[in-house]
């Protein structure tokens, strides 16, 4: 993400979108429930005086000698970063704190704000607080820090806008604080989320509070060796010295203290017969109502109605599960101590956020999808869309949108054309986003950046919908007011080259795809960093552009770097690793090899319809796998699965899409191979 010059521009350009949001605040409803959730209000006191940060969000500790409220918080060890975390609260204005869970930021946070701005007035906000009473309220205080914990859960539909961020920090003689801390998986989304929305309001409003940080202060899970031994040095506190002896390449000694790996241990374990197999199963459903967007407490009935699916997946009553008390019982248990499963919170139960983004997780079920959406509101269903979208599931998508579409939310509409064209419908989004682009040109003119995000989304479609060279003559005209406008390194003006580049070869011309993506690659890599998830992935176009021009073994070199990338930021089973890894294939049977590029496809296969289900990448990696299997002489088998795969893109995208003709085309082929061969034989 661009630092704060890039904020500052942008903000600029979509305060009137931010303000439309902020006058359509809504209060966020209870699971279940009918009307709006309370609304508490805020917790103040003086910075010095706060004296229970597991309240706050800090992640206790294993008990050491006499159990003590005290006793849960270990000792404090100082982070290479403490004295830049030091000078930017000094400064003021929106400090932010990246990390994945358990690498110590809300200690780090609490310790530092303690040292520096002791004498501030502290204000505890929650996310069910009115956000805009927070705001005016703050605004009376001449020198105040508001602590804002899991800050992803204060963005989206009635949350922070540059506006309230604005009125917290405005003032003359006034020095103010808004201290968040963030995984970095919520954090990346915001810049990832763009290759598949490059709009919506709602999505965009978090996303200018985020540039209003600037470039946050990161805070890596794994310690340094100068941090790790001033961690074994920790005489008052053997638990800390401990942990500092276990660390390595594997665990940083927060997440040790916090007993995360020995949780996830636990839960592991607790599927075995007669041990705790509900037990473990709520903590999944818990698990996966986080990652379908909803960040609130889940009520017990809910996770009782979910748990079913991952129990019955088990094994169900042969698993001997335990009684539902008992489950509840075992799974917010602290272990030696210290941090739960499931934690509970006021309205139902939150899971330990360390098992959000563990790599081995399975797909979210679609019972589950379905399940939530006919259970929150319509306020909670823009949020699930949003991340239906970021899990490549566009029907979960397109139905969430919808219901926020019939209720007036801001922006449903669009992110609704957006689901649309995700899910196999680029035609009709484009139809669609011409509409609300009359509407934007109206509203703000031709070279407002949101009226320019609209005509980037409207070329994706169209070239999405087989008219590639209508979607780079839509692009030669954003690149161009974006350079004029933005600047020729600004991220959007970034994003249209890329995606310049990609409809290039879309359209035919491999050899200048190749040369538009080195084009764009260095400058990418100089502005957002080189492993930057977008990086990663446009060097995925570069190699796809590649082995379309005829340079397969360097394509699929390439390919393989980005596959382990995106691996390890991601994990296996995330979709654009899956689709990496459907690329090493195709370019495998490229170089000649089809009988082992059909074992790659069926493995990536399996996983996809896992993750994805019915879905333009499955579709597509059955249409290779038909083609390379007919390639390697099984002829009838690759022709009875190219058959299978036509009905089903028929019914997805349609039967005069460019992917259903060109799956017809190779059917075509396959007969006429087919036909020889009983012909001379």
């Amino acid at each position: 993400m661009l630092a704060a010059s890039g904020a500052a521009l942008a903000g600029v350009f979509t305060a009137d979108a931010q303000r439309t949001i902020s006058e359509r605040q809504l209060a966020r409803r209870g699971v279940g429930g009918s009307g709006p959730a309370p609304m508490g209000r805020v917790e103040r006191c003086l910075v010095g005086e706060l004296n229970d940060p597991i309240a706050l969000g800090i992640h206790p500790a294993a008990p050491h000698g006499a159990p003590s409220r005290t006793d849960r918080l270990p000792q404090f060890v100082r982070r290479d970063c403490f004295h830049a975390l030091l000078d930017r609260l000094r400064l003021g204005g929106l400090v932010l704190i990246v990390g994945e869970s358990t690498a110590g930021k809300s200690r780090l946070a609490y310790e530092a704000v303690r040292a520096a701005l002791p004498d501030h007035e502290a204000f505890l906000v929650k996310p069910d607080h009115d956000l805009g009473a927070v705001a005016a309220e703050a605004a009376n205080v001449r020198r105040c820090v508001l602590w804002f914990d899991e800050f992803d859960r204060f963005l989206g539909v009635g949350g922070l806008t540059t506006d309230l961020v604005g009125t917290m920090l405005d003032g003359a003689n006034r020095h103010v604080v808004l201290l968040a801390s963030m995984r970095s998986k919520e954090y990346d989304r915001y810049g990832a989320r763009q290759r598949e929305v490059t709009d919506a309001a709602t999505w965009r409003s978090g996303r200018e509070v985020l540039l209003m940080a600037g470039d946050p202060l990161r805070l890596e899970r794994l310690w340094t060796q100068a941090e790790v031994e001033r961690a074994r040095s920790a005489a008052a506190d053997p638990r800390v010295a401990q942990a500092a002896r276990g660390t390595g390449n594997r665990f940083g000694v927060a997440e040790l203290l916090a007993t995360g790996p020995e949780l996830v241990n636990d839960w592991r374990h607790a599927w075995q017969p007669g041990t705790h197999p509900r037990g473990a199963a709520l903590v999944s459903a818990a698990i996966d109502c986080r990652r379908m967007g909803l960040h609130r407490p889940v009520s017990r009935d809910l996770l009782v109605e979910l748990h079913a699916h991952h129990l019955a997946e088990r094994g169900g009553l042969a698993l001997r599960p335990e009684p539902v008390e008992a489950a509840f019982t075992w799974a917010t248990s602290a272990v030696q101590g210290a941090s739960s499963l499931l934690v509970p919170h006021t309205g139902g139960y939150l899971a330990f956020d360390y098992l959000i983004d563990l790599p081995e997780l399975a797909s979210v079920p679609e019972s589950s999808w379905q399940t939530l959406l006919e259970r929150t509101s319509p306020e909670d269903s823009v949020d699930i869309g949003w991340a239906a979208v970021d899990l490549m599931r566009p029907l979960i998508a397109l139905r969430a949108f919808d219901a926020g579409r019939r209720h007036g939310l801001a922006d449903a509409d669009y992110a609704h054309a957006i689901a649309l064209g995700n899910a196999g419908r680029p035609a009709e989004a484009v139809q669609r986003l011409r509409a609300l682009l009359e509407e934007r040109r109206a509203a703000w003119g031709d070279e407002h950046p949101l009226t320019l995000n609209t005509w980037h989304d409207i070329a994706r479609y169209l070239a999405e919908a087989g008219r590639p060279g209508q979607a780079i003559e839509v692009l030669i005209r954003v690149v161009g007011d974006r350079t004029r406008l933005l600047g020729p390194r600004h991220e959007q003006t970034l994003a249209a080259r890329s995606a310049r580049a990609r409809f290039t070869s879309d359209a035919g011309d491999h050899e200048g795809a190749v040369r538009r993506f080195h084009e764009v690659l260095p400058d990418m890599e100089d502005v957002l960093g080189p492993q930057h998830l977008e990086v990663w992935l446009t060097r995925q176009d570069l190699a796809r552009a590649l082995g379309r021009a005829g340079r397969s073994v360097e394509a699929l070199a390439l390919t393989r770097r980005v596959h382990a990338a995106l691996v390890d930021a991601l994990g296996t089973a995330h979709p654009w690793a899956l689709s990496s890894r459907y690329e090493e294939a195709v370019l495998t049977g490229r170089t000649g090899r089809p009988a082992e590029a059909v074992e790659l496809l069926r493995a990536v296969l399996v996983d996809q319809q896992r993750v994805l289900g019915l879905h333009s990448r499955t579709l597509s990696t059955r249409h290779q796998l038909g083609r390379f299997l007919a390639s390697d002489g099984h002829l009838e088998e690759g022709l009875r699965l190219l058959d299978e795969v036509i009905v089903d893109q028929s019914r997805f995208h349609g039967p005069d899409h460019p992917r259903t003709l060109a799956s017809c085309r190779e059917r075509a082929t396959v007969r006429e191979a087919l036909a020889q061969r009983t012909n001379g034989s």
